[in-house]
């Protein structure tokens, strides 16, 4: 299971997810020590609730959240 909300706030899953609806859609922060977004895009993807597609004039890849996320979405509004 994805915490979207974990303890009142919105965690990194959810902010993905809101990313995601966006025309350009969601990207991938390298942060610190052996933690990235891309942890939790890929736990999204995994989950069925973010797709992965190449966009963008370089071939970057882009995330956009998919009908089952956006459902995830509802679930905790």
């Amino acid at each position: 299971m994805i915490n979207l909300i974990y303890h009142n706030k919105k965690t990194t899953a959810y902010v993905k997810l809101l990313e995601g609806q966006h025309p350009n859609g969601a990207t991938v922060r390298r942060r610190g020590r052996g933690y990235s977004d891309f942890d939790v895009i890929e736990n999204l993807i995994r989950v069925g609730w973010l797709e992965k597609r190449a966009a963008g004039p370089r071939g970057g890849t882009r995330y956009f959240t998919t009908n089952a996320g956006l459902e995830a979405l509802k679930g905790v509004a």
